[in-house]
């Protein structure tokens, strides 16, 4: 019998589960696309490429040409498998459209003949209960990803064409989630540029401690020691100031010369009194496993990972990792918005915590709720396939990264199942003989629960014996002066947080989006935080100027919905797309005279940068090939945007690799190549004078220097690489310029 997956990995875990009783294939992904078809088999002209809108927004499919040998070997064996096909895609709309593809290249008309197996994790158990249950196709959730394709072309070829018009440039575009997730980045960096810093000051007292605690570690005395680097602090009690003469002090105090009338003469009256204790307990409970989007996000704070390597890391961990030479998958499917545990594996977790740390165990099962209305609670959170299986043991057998996110995984799920942490607190409020009062607060572990597996080192004695009527001497008065700081940029673990709470997106579109975004040059990446280009800020204008509710949130999540009352067989697909499609329509063609005759607001700005031929102030205008100044008095006078660069740039790369040149030529035209800058991005190259982009002079990469780990391998001369600069999606790294098969090494560029 003949079982489709979509991956060779996944086919390779599943085909060693169920023996040689079963062929299992894989189709490598999608194997059927919208086409581009302008017009219908019987020559009606088509309005948007692929969807014939006028008969029920009925797509029209091809076969992936790169998939066609794939086709031929599936057709081929499901005629020779007489016991019939299952078909065990994933369990999402994605999964579900897969298997209809299938099925339908496979000459199976009648649905109902599809068997399809369902299940969440590649163990034998889940494998072996889905051979017995084979279900039904779920045809409603074919059709909502059959709707969210269509949405996503119709947005995408009726207003990109608009960009592409205004802005000169046919490598942008524009999209139904893209958009509103770009406006959500370009409005937080408005509220940024816009953002006026103020000043205010707080006030801080140092008490001798040394009666109280023979030493408390820094790290953990007090919650506001955000800025402390005293070393001597292991003697000291730093707290905040509250009253003064018995007056609270204002929540903001604008200036030193209002924070000075205030400590007036606080400098005498330095003997304090310990007035009041409390103590209180605080519990921290625990977390819910990981669905798609907190796995994002924690992956993203805690590992560095992006969204997008995030996904390709899970999906090989879902699918099957060699270990000890048996492909073995370690994790449930990672595209889910539901918190649900098997029974199974809550009882493996409860297991492994009451062998290894009875103490956090706790009485009952713990069960979360999904906060998704449209959660699918039928589906699992993400968690390992076997609880008991430590990410210790595979230290050696995964790749670093891989090992790094099936720990956080792994953790995350055991945590979940253990006691709260619970810590004991204690305020107390300090008071002298003029009514000035400090107040400070200090916790305490007393019971870590969850917490004993996480790498924080934890506070667990009362290192400060705190007791009412002790006496304390007030040493220095500090006054710290501070500015309000503009909103943070999103990060792409906020950015995903954000759009989940907006109802923008399901988990299998989040990486996608951000991935959209950078690959459209729209945002860039600095130090974790995504910053909006230029291009992107005036994208983001244009659309939301002429397309505003195309762009907001509001719009976006309520198709989101209606994608999801179609699979559930609430809505229709056509009364969906026909809905939106009519008032679209009409705002984007609409639109379209105006934007012709307002494009030099969209591609062009006002600058302060002068012309160093005229002199005079130039314009900064986005083109196809970038941006770039323009002399509006002599509009043939044009600079790259770093112009002002590019001279030094020019130096430096003839000083360091001129040598690298000397002695080679161009194939084409035999003069000898020389160092070259180019203008747009400043990467130095070797060339021949006479290379243009597209013509067959030669082009050639500068080195910098051997490979380490061709050196390190111990290859000679003639076999070992050089480091060169490549890049990928707009994306510049250092690799060798071997074979990947031979080394591979790559770096972060810093050149």
């Amino acid at each position: 019998m003949l079982i489709i997956v979509e991956s060779p990995a996944k086919a390779k875990t599943i085909s060693k589960i169920v023996g040689n009783k079963y062929i299992v294939k894989a189709s490598v992904g999608h194997i059927r696309r919208i086409s581009n078809d302008k017009k219908t088999k019987d020559n009606r002209r088509l309005e948007i490429n692929g969807i014939d809108i006028d008969n029920h927004f009925l797509p029209i499919y091809e076969i992936d040409p790169k998939k066609k040998d794939v086709v031929k070997e599936l057709i081929k064996l499901a005629k020779q498998s007489k016991d019939g096909v299952l078909f065990a895609t994933d369990a999402d709309r994605e999964g579900e459209a897969i298997s209809w593809h299938l099925s339908e290249i496979l000459g199976i008309k009648d649905k109902s003949l599809v068997q399809r197996l369902e299940f969440h994790e590649i163990t034998p158990k889940a494998i072996n209960e889905a051979l017995k249950n084979p279900r039904l196709l779920n045809t409603t959730l074919v059709k909502a990803q059959q709707a969210r394709q269509v949405l996503d072309k119709l947005v995408g070829y009726k207003l990109s064409p608009v960009l592409w018009s205004t802005m000169n440039n046919y490598k942008l575009s524009a999209g139904r989630v893209q958009s509103p997730a770009l406006r959500i980045i370009c409005e937080r960096e408005q509220e940024i540029i816009s953002f006026i810093s103020t000043e205010f000051w707080e006030i801080s007292g140092m008490f001798d401690v040394k009666q109280i605690a023979k030493a408390v570690e820094k790290w953990a005395l007090w919650e506001n020691k955000n800025e402390r680097e005293e070393t001597s602090i292991y003697h000291k009690l730093i707290i905040k100031a509250s009253k003064f003469k018995g007056i609270k002090i204002p929540k903001v105090i604008d200036n030193k010369q209002e924070l000075l009338s205030l400590v007036e003469g606080l400098n005498v009256n330095t003997l304090f009194t310990i007035i009041e204790v409390k103590n209180s307990t605080e519990i921290n409970k625990t977390k819910p496993p990981f669905i798609t989007s907190t796995l994002q996000q924690a992956a993203s704070s805690k590992l560095g990972f992006t969204p997008k390597i995030t996904m390709q890391l899970a999906q090989k961990l879902y699918e099957g990792v060699d270990i000890d030479g048996s492909p073995t998958a370690l994790i449930t499917y990672m595209r889910t918005d539901s918190v649900n545990l098997s029974q199974d594996s809550i009882d493996s977790a409860r297991a492994f915590i009451s062998s290894k740390y009875p103490e956090c165990l706790p009485d009952n099962k713990k069960h979360y709720k999904s906060k998704s209305k449209n959660s699918q609670e039928a589906h699992e959170a993400i968690r390992p396939t076997n609880p008991q299986l430590v990410p210790q043991k595979l230290i050696g057998k995964l790749e670093p990264k891989m090992l790094k996110l099936y720990t956080l995984i792994w953790k995350q799920m055991i945590g979940s199942q253990m006691t709260d942490e619970i810590k004991e607190r204690v305020n107390f409020d300090l008071e002298n003989s003029q009514k000035d009062l400090f107040s400070g607060s200090f916790a305490w572990t007393i019971h870590p629960g969850f917490k004993i597996l996480s790498d924080e080192k934890l506070l667990t004695s009362n290192t400060l014996n705190i007791k009412k009527n002790e006496t304390l001497y007030l040493q220095e008065l500090e006054y710290l002066q501070k500015f309000t700081q503009p909103p943070y940029r999103f990060s792409p673990a906020s950015l995903i947080k954000r759009l989940e709470e907006l109802g923008i997106g399901r988990p299998s579109t989040y990486a996608t989006i951000i991935s959209t975004l950078h690959d459209r040059e729209y945002v860039e990446d600095k130090a974790q935080t995504l910053i909006p280009t230029t291009l992107g800020m005036k994208i983001n204008i244009l659309l939301v100027e002429n397309f505003t509710e195309v762009t907001g949130a509001e719009l976006t999540a309520r198709m989101e919905d209606n994608l999801d009352d179609i699979s559930r067989g609430e809505k229709e697909y056509e009364d969906v797309l026909q809905n939106f499609w009519g008032d679209f329509k009409k705002q984007v063609e609409a639109k379209i005279p105006t934007l012709k005759e307002d494009r030099a607001k969209y591609t062009s700005s006002e600058s302060d940068v002068e012309d160093p031929k005229f002199g005079d102030k130039m314009v900064l205008k986005v083109g196809r090939f970038g941006e770039y100044y323009q002399n509006p008095n002599h509009p043939e006078i044009m600079y790259p945007k770093n112009f002002r660069e590019l001279e030094t740039a020019e130096k430096e790369a003839h000083l360091q690799y001129d040598n690298q040149a000397k002695g080679q030529f161009c194939v084409e035209c035999k003069k000898e190549l020389v160092v070259r800058v180019s203008k747009s991005s400043l990467n130095t190259y070797i060339a021949c004078a006479e290379y243009k982009v597209g013509n067959k002079h030669t082009v050639t990469s500068v080195n910098f220097g051997p490979c380490p780990q061709c050196s390190e391998q111990g290859r000679k001369a003639k076999k070992s690489g050089v480091l060169i600069k490549k890049s990928y999606k707009g994306r510049s790294y250092i690799s060798c310029n071997l074979d990947k098969k031979i080394c591979g090494y790559t770096e972060k560029t810093s050149k």
